[in-house]
């Protein structure tokens, strides 16, 4: 018998697996530059990245095909005031695919990203993520030509329809996953090696949120612990993010997924990303 076990594979490691294992490699140049085009896009190649600007703003974009990711980060201003850094962590737990996350806590380095997990080149997440980012920038005719090339729900009736769908494929992927999950009031309860993770699909059916709590005691005022959630919300493709509860502020690891046509690799993104970085969480805060 051997000396040494092979250690067994976490479930984070199972779900990346399930993923990264069902896509070929794939490089989406054309499709992306296309799409920058027809959203006339005053944009430049800089290698494998593309950098456009928005909203007088530059906006870099790249697919990392290790991770099967399509990638944007554009710069912000930053801010030290504890209220705007509440703010926007926040903002962290809504169901949109862009976030804000700090490169450094005692640099001036804020900014706004997105990790949208492919299986193929999907048209209407890179959509939605530029349509997010525009709006975010102030460039609303940008933001209103990303919503009508993508198609976007178009009144009560036809959110109604898309969010039957989304629960309908998330319900399956769930189930693609033989992950064991339990519906309330339009929220799945998933359980996970880390306990509970909620999927919350958004009521026009655009997005599926992943969250799930953590312990967390600081409050809104420690303006280095709000930078450091910002810095830690900026490696990976998931987000920690702060909501009022009962008892005070909680903290969450949150990932939004775009799901207009969600599939289970998607599901299995948004979930071990939680998981990672809410294992992280733990370490780093000396939780683990």
């Amino acid at each position: 018998m051997s000396l040494f076990r092979k250690k067994p594979a976490s479930q984070a490691d199972r779900l990346a697996a399930f993923r990264l294992d069902s896509i070929p490699s794939r490089e989406f140049t054309s499709e992306l530059g296309d799409l920058l085009a027809e959203l006339d896009l005053d944009v430049q190649r800089e290698k494998s990245a593309f950098i456009a600007t928005v909203g007088g703003r530059l906006l870099f974009l790249f697919w990392n095909d290790d991770d099967k990711v399509l990638s944007g980060w554009t710069e912000l201003d930053d801010t030290r005031d504890a209220a705007e850094l509440t703010t926007l962590l926040r903002r962290n737990l809504d169901p949109w695919p862009l976030w804000f996350a700090l490169d450094d806590a005692d640099e001036d380095s804020m900014g706004a990203r997105f990790k949208l997990p492919f299986d193929g080149f999907d048209r209407a997440a890179a959509l939605l993520a530029l349509e997010t980012a525009a709006g975010l920038l102030g460039d609303d005719a940008v933001a209103e030509r990303a919503r009508g090339l993508r198609g976007a729900p178009a009144g009560e009736m036809e959110e109604q329809e898309a969010n039957a769908r989304t629960r309908e494929a998330l319900s399956a992927a769930l189930q693609t996953l033989e992950l064991s999950a339990t519906e309330r009031d339009g929220v799945w309860e998933v359980e996970t090696s880390r306990g509970t993770v909620q999927a919350i699909p958004r009521d026009t059916g655009e997005s599926v949120l992943f969250m799930h709590e953590l312990t967390y005691a600081e409050g809104t005022e420690d303006v280095p612990m709000l930078r450091w959630l910002l810095v830690a919300s900026d490696w990976s493709g998931a987000r920690l993010g702060l909501a009022k509860l009962p008892g005070g502020d909680g903290a969450f690891a949150a990932c939004a997924v775009p799901a207009l046509d969600l599939q289970p690799q998607a599901v299995a993104f948004g979930l071990e990303q939680v998981v990672r970085l809410a294992d992280d969480y733990d370490v780093k805060t000396g939780r683990a």
